[in-house]
Parts: C-alpha cells; structure tokens; sequence
C-alpha cells in the first residue's frame, strides 16, 4: 500500500503538468518539468560560472524564468531552482548516503521538483557547467520522475587538466579559432584546468644574430619575466611587450573562470635572460641552456643558487598573482627551449651553471644531489609565493629531464609538488611503488594522452581515444592532462564525446556512445554509414606506422614543411635559390643534415634504412585499404543527402581524405629514407635499382598526392588543418599553401630522375662567404 501511495502521489504532481499541453498518459519530461521553473538562484557572493550557467539556462531552457541572486538563507520555494557550487552554501546537494552510494568525493547533483524547484549544484566549479551541458544536451528527453529526489554523477577524473593545443599556443591565431568557444566545450567535457599564457605578439622578444632560428623555441610556454617584471630585470622587455602579454593572459584566465575551470601556467622554465641583465650583473650568470647545434649566441639563466635571483622569481610569481589571482598551478616545463637548471645532466651543453652551487672536482653524486637541491627550493620558491594568493596553489613538472637527479628529486617532494609520469610508470615496480608513495607526502600524480591528432584537426578514431582514456582508468589514474580539438575548428569530434561519456560514466559501452553521435549529427538514416567510416578510419589510424619526428605525436612535421619540400633523389642539386621558398621556415640551421637528408636531424638518425622499409611495408599493408574504404563510404553517403546532414559527411570526408594526403606525405618520407639510403648503402646493381625505382615510383606519387592535397585545400569549405591567416610561419601553413605546394611539384618533376645522393659532408660546411673553400678544411674531418 505505501508504495502505491507514493506511485500515486507522484502521478496525481506531474497531473498538474497537463494543462501546460500533455496529454493524458505522456509521462512528463525534464523538459516538461522544467516550464514551471520560475527564479533560477545564485548565490550573491558567489563564482561566475554560476553566472554563466543560470544566463545560459535561461536562454536556452527557461526563458520565463528570472535570475536572482541570494545571500546565506537559501532560496527556496515553488518555481525556485538553485544554482551553486557546494562550498557557496546556496544549494543542499546529494544526500550523505546518495553520494556514499556513488563513491566519489567529487560530483554532481541536478534535482527538479514537479513544481519547478530544484537545484543544480557540484562539489567543485568546473563541473557545474559540465552538469547544465548534461541536462541540456542529454537529459531533456528523460522522465522527470527520475529527477525528483536527485540524480548524482560521480566524475571518473577528480582533475582533468589539459585543453585544446590552441588557447596556450601560437596556434591560437589560426583562422576559425574561438577562445571563448573551445573553452566553453572543454568545460562541457568536464575539464577542471587548462593552460592560459601564451604570447600576444607574432614573434618572441628573443632575437639572435642573423640567420639564427634559436628565437623560434621561445615562442612556446613563455615564462613568468614574460608578463611581469622586478626591479633586478626592469626594462629588460618593453613596457608594451609585457602589457600586451599580460593582457592576453588575463583575458584567456576570464574565459577560464566564466566556465568554471582553472586557469594555469604553462611555463619552460627557468629560462634564459636577455644579455642585458647579465651584462648588468655578469656575477648571477647562471646555466647555459641553449642547444649548441640550433643556436649561433649561447643563452644563459640567472643563477637560481643565488638569494637575490631566488627573490626575483618569487616577485615575478607575487606580481603574476597580484595581476591574475585566479592561477591555481604552473606545470614546469624544462631543460629545453632554452630553459634549464644548473648542473642536471641533460643540460644539452652538458653539465655547467653559477659559481655558487658546486666548486671543482666533486663527484657525479654529489654534483647531482646539489643539482636537485637547486631544482626543489626553484619548485618551493614559486609554489610558496603563489600560495600567498592561493593557498592551494600547486606546480606540476615531469622527471623527463631530470634521469641523474631523480631519487634526489623525488625524495625532496611536498604538498603542492605533483609529478607526470608515463602511464606505463605507475607499475608494480620497486620504482612504481615509490612513486604511488609520494601521494602520502602530498604530492599527485598525473599522466597524459592525447585524443587527436597534432597536425590535422577533427580525425576520427573514437575506439582509439576510448582504448587511451580507459588505459588510464585501468592503470589507476584520476588525474589526467589530455589534449583534444578545438571545437571551432572540430564540430563534430566524436573523439571528444569519447571522453564525455568515459569521464562521466566509465562503465559507457562505446558502440552506443559513437551510434549516439553519429545520430545526433546525421539522423537514423544516415548514422550507420557515418559509424561505419569511423570505424575505418579507426582502424586506419591505429594501422599506421610511428613517423619519428615527423609523426603526429611530434612538432617536427610543420617544423620541417614536408608538406612543401621537394622528395627529390638528391634535395641539395635544387639550386639553393630555388629552395630559399621553404628553407626559411624550417627550424633548421644552416648546416642541418636534414635540409639534405629526411633520415636525419642534427647528430639523431630519425630512421634507419631497416626501419623506413618496415615503416612503409606496415603503411601499405594496414592503413590504405581501410582509409580508402571510409573515404568511399563517406563519399556514396554525402551524394545522397542535402542540407545539414550532408554538411557534416561533406566535414568528415574532407578530414579523411586531407588525413589520406598527410598519411602518404608521411609514408613518402619513408620511402626516401629507405630508397636513397638504400641506394647509397647498395653493394650489387640489381638492388641499387630496385633502390633507385623505389624513390622514383615515391616522387611520382607524392607529386600525385600533392596534388590532391592543394585541390582539396582550394575546394574544401573545412578547416581540416590550422592555417595562419596573414602569412606563413615556421609553426604554421599560411594560406599560399596550394601555390608552395606546386612549387614543390615543379621541383619534384625536374629532378625525379637525378641519382639519389646524400653528402656526407653537409654538416661540416660553412656559411658561403666565410672565405673558406671546403677542400681545404675537410680533409681534416
């Protein structure tokens, strides 16, 4: 009898819902219950994701309804809907035993009341846009009786720190890029922090002598003297150079906060300073950071070991949060890019730094020791001065540079001290269990993935991106830096709904997570096609062979501009001249061997002979034949359709057929290493041949292949890659692309058939002009 009261009680509520247009026998919905919504309430000290939330709601879901905003008593009331984060106080949340039931500290609780009352409230800001995002998006269509007493989702990753490549990064000029957009659409995900400074101007302060492309490296992760400067390093940068920056960054950190999410620093650190500073204080000199192949002028830091450079950075990070208090964490990149700290080992000029920290003629140990001494109280000196804004501010770095100086380093973290590691790391072994152990000292660990791909944008492979998210569930992770695409530029990513189901519901089957977007996006009839074109073009992705350096978990393949260099046998008989149009992108110097050789980078060899041949054998037997296929799918099915469904087929197939081109310039890279090495390598006359027709067979078909690349740029409405819009860089393609890629045609054909050649003795050359004839020098080599 009770539970047919209740059933009753619930029918005789929702009965009052039918003079708003049900009819009899419709069970109500949440869109349904959500009419009678008549104040949605904030709190009047509260965040401004509870703003941003309550104006979107009323926009696009209760747009009778009045916003209001409420002190400590909470707002209650028929018609009255609160929205709030938990420590605001305005919304009572889950009960004690619903979110003991979920198992999770963090969460989210929407309620809604047959009579419009209701709250939508989370443990913490970023998830109370991500929770508005599940009802408008998800939820509308459900019962409303379901919601009565609450619903609670428990997030699989307590932090989810990442974003989309572009909003930190050069990139973020890229043509259709929208910061507020893609921030929006991260925090949707579910993302609790994302990275905020990037550079406002086109190039970086850093100069160098001429020729030098050492400068192009400080475009990434600008450190703190980029915004903000003391009295020991004033003037160093223009007061424009700095006022410009810091005004991007507090713009981006805006955007963050609006969403509810966390704005941070991503730094490489610490850096290099420009010769003025040190020629003012030539005695804290600190470590050469520059990599002695890239660079013509050596590039030095201050010396952390000193107490007046301590205080300098512990001004620049107390100015940084006087200007911007939202930062909540810096993730420190270093010994690259001309950072570096002095004396670790892998400083690419080797071990050196001040005159304070190590005297003459100690061990490797205690070198090493000392080295990371150095490096913590760096760590503690910026985490300390931040946390007198932000109590719970936190730095986050990787053991990656740090391999002589680990144990010490690890033995010397604390609270707000967190570590990346591989996910691989956190294993079972003897160092494995160390590092679970450092949670017990305060400090987290975190691992990464990445859910697109690093050139192309919007390339769908959902199976893939849930294998990598659910590989870090499986290996314990609940922190996590995951990188996806921008929404602007990627629409219809179905790897980022992946991630939103997976983060909101680990358990999600993933064939009804993708069926789900794909009918979303082109309705029953069109979906099995677009389902079955991403499984292929999965398939296809996870086909294809590593590329290295050049491959898309690199930088190296805009760096290097394979898109419009010419695959000749012998690069170095095109006249100099005739290369200048994409040499003087390349982040090379002078004297690279791979201006001349795509097998090698400076001193690395890239690719083997051995290994180039594996790498096309693998190309050519796992990734054509499904790529083709999806390409043909996605073709037949846009042929059929009109309007907005066949918009999104007509996206999807310029993606697969510009991964197709990317995928054979990357193959064709292969080929020249395993052709022209080969050739050199060759003893006997039938395999110089067989060597010397392989690089002709690959210049015909990337000349081919160049060609369907510029007419797909040219034809194609989709920004299936980032483009610069007011000219090219070394970072991006401009829009000249097609007219450098026939440049690179017409290369191709006037030296297909030269005998492929590599000299031995590029690196050893000196600038034309020295005065200098090569005979006389190199036969000393």
């Amino acid at each position: 009898m009770p539970r047919i009261l209740t059933i009753l009680g619930v029918l005789g509520i929702w009965g009052a819902l039918l003079s708003q247009g049900l009819s009899a026998g419709t069970e109500p919905t949440m869109a349904d219950a959500l009419k009678r919504v008549r104040v949605l309430a904030i709190p009047e000290t509260g965040r401004p994701v509870d703003r941003t939330v309550a104006e979107e709601m009323r926009r696009g879901l209760v747009p009778r309804a009045e916003i209001k905003a409420f002190g400590q008593s909470r707002a209650e009331g028929s018609g009255v809907f609160r929205i709030a984060v938990a420590d605001e106080k305005l919304a009572a949340g889950p009960a004690p035993e619903a979110l003991r039931r979920a198992g999770g500290k963090s969460w989210m609780f929407l309620k809604l009341g047959p009579d419009g009352s209701g709250e939508l409230s989370a443990s913490a800001p970023h998830l109370l846009y991500a929770l508005y995002a599940l009802l408008k998006d998800d939820w509308l269509p459900l019962a409303a009786a379901g919601f009565e007493t609450g619903r609670v989702v428990v997030p699989r990753f307590s932090r989810l720190e990442g974003g989309d490549n572009y909003l930190a990064n050069p990139k973020r000029v890229a043509a259709g890029y929208d910061a507020e957009a893609s921030v929006r659409e991260l925090a949707r995900l579910g993302f609790s922090h994302v990275p905020v400074n990037a550079l406002a101007k086109d190039m970086p302060a850093e100069q160098g002598p001429p020729g030098e492309i050492y400068y192009r490296f400080y475009y990434f992760s600008p450190d703190l003297d980029q915004f903000v400067e003391t009295p020991l390093n004033a003037g160093a940068y223009s007061p424009e150079y700095l006022a410009a920056n810091l005004a991007l960054l507090k713009e981006n950190a805006r955007l963050a906060v609006k969403y509810g999410l966390t704005p941070g620093l991503n730094i490489s650190s610490p850096r290099s300073v420009p010769d003025s500073v040190l020629e003012k204080y030539p005695y804290l000199r600190g470590a050469r950071v520059d990599h002695p192949f890239r660079s013509y002028r050596p590039r030095f830091t201050l010396t952390l070991s000193h107490p007046a450079v301590r205080w300098h950075y512990a001004e620049l990070m107390r100015g940084l949060m006087r200007e911007v208090p939202e930062l909540g964490y810096i993730y420190l990149w270093t010994n690259d890019s001309g950072s570096g700290f002095e004396y670790t080992a892998s400083l690419y000029a080797g071990r050196n730094g001040g005159a304070y920290l190590v005297r003459e003629w100690k061990s490797h140990e205690a070198i090493a020791k000392a080295a990371a001494e150095n490096v913590l109280r760096y760590f503690r000196t910026l985490r300390d001065a931040a946390a007198e804004t932000r109590p719970d501010f936190r730095l986050l770095f990787n053991l990656f540079s740090f391999s002589n100086e680990e144990g010490f380093i690890l033995d010397g973290l604390t609270e707000g001290l967190d570590l990346w590691v591989a996910p691989k790391e956190l294993d079972d072994s003897p160092r494995g269990r160390r590092l679970k152990a450092l949670a017990a000292r305060g400090s987290e660990i975190f691992t990464t993935t990445r859910l697109q791909n690093n050139f192309l944008l919007g390339i769908p492979s959902p199976w893939l991106a849930a294998d990598e998210v659910r590989g870090l569930q499986a290996s314990g992770f609940d922190k996590a830096q995951v990188t996806v695409d921008p929404a602007p530029l990627a629409p219809y990513d179905v790897n980022r709904d992946v991630l939103r189901a997976l983060n909101f519901d680990p358990d999600s089957d993933i064939d009804t997570v993708v069926t789900a977007a794909a009918v979303r996006l082109v309705g029953n009839e069109g979906a099995p096609a677009l389902v079955k074109a991403w499984r292929l073009c999965d398939a296809a992705v996870r086909g294809f062979p590593p590329i290295m350096l050049y491959g898309d978990n690199n930088w190296g393949f805009p760096w290097y501009r394979l898109l419009v260099r010419p695959f000749a046998p012998d690069i170095e008989k095109i006249p100099e001249a005739e290369r200048a149009y994409y040499e003087k992108y390349m982040t090379v110097t002078f004297n690279n061997p791979n201006l001349v050789d795509l097998g090698t980078d400076i001193l690395w060899t890239l690719m083997t002979r051995e290994q180039a041949d594996a790498a096309v054998a693998q190309a050519d037997r796992a990734t054509w034949k499904p790529l083709d296929e999806a390409i043909g799918v996605l073709g037949g099915a846009a042929g059929r359709e009109t309007g907005g469904t066949r918009s999104v087929l007509v996206d999807q197939l310029d993606r697969l057929r510009a991964l197709r081109s990317y995928f054979r310039t990357l193959r064709n890279t292969a080929v020249w290493v395993a052709g022209v090495h080969g050739f050199i390598e060759a003893a006997d006359p039938a395999e110089k041949e067989r060597r010397r027709a392989m690089v002709r067979e690959m210049v015909d078909d990337e000349i081919a292949n160049a060609r369907d690349l510029a007419a797909l740029f040219e034809s194609s409405k989709t920004r299936f890659m980032p483009i610069e819009p007011t000219g090219e860089t070394f970072n991006m393609y401009g829009t000249n692309l097609p007219e450098l890629i026939h440049k690179k045609i017409s290369l191709m054909e006037a030296h297909r058939n030269d005998e492929p050649r590599i000299d031995p003795d590029f690196m050893w050359r000196l600038p034309s002009g020295t005065g200098l004839d090569p005979r006389v020098y190199l036969k000393y080599r």
